[in-house]
């Protein structure tokens, strides 16, 4: 059924096919690209999803997330590390766009969110200017 949903969009001008997935669905990547699917997110870090480890295996994958919502809760310092975890290097391959994984509960304050947004987009800078 997948493969013909895609099929139908594909026929009209749909080119990304995004498909929502809860908890570690690594195993099941094959079975979606091969039925059309061109991306997947949020991509969680808690369920054992590493965006690096499925870009390695699936560098066409689309991929939207990855960054644990649990660490922008923690604080700057946790932001940061989380950060250099996921962001070097993915952006350079394309097909990435880094984001919680999964809404941002309410435990995380407002300055630790803006803080973690602040550092995204300066480390997501970086990480393209180092590959061009």
């Amino acid at each position: 059924a997948s493969r013909r949903s895609t099929e139908v969009a594909r026929s009209h001008g749909v080119k990304v096919v995004l498909l929502d997935t809860d908890g570690d669905c690594t195993s099941l990547i094959p079975g979606f690209m091969d039925g059309g699917v061109t991306g997947l997110y949020p991509f969680e870090v808690q369920a054992g999803m590493d965006v690096a480890k499925v870009r390695e295996a699936y560098p066409r994958l689309q991929i939207l997330g990855g960054v644990d919502k649990r660490e922008i809760a923690a604080g700057p310092a946790a932001i940061d590390a989380e950060l250099s975890r996921r962001i070097p290097g993915m952006l350079r391959r394309g097909g990435f766009i880094p984001m919680a994984d999964h809404q941002v509960p309410p435990d995380v304050a407002w300055k630790d969110y803006v803080y973690y947004r602040r550092r995204l987009a300066e480390m997501s800078a970086a990480d393209l200017k180092d590959g061009r």
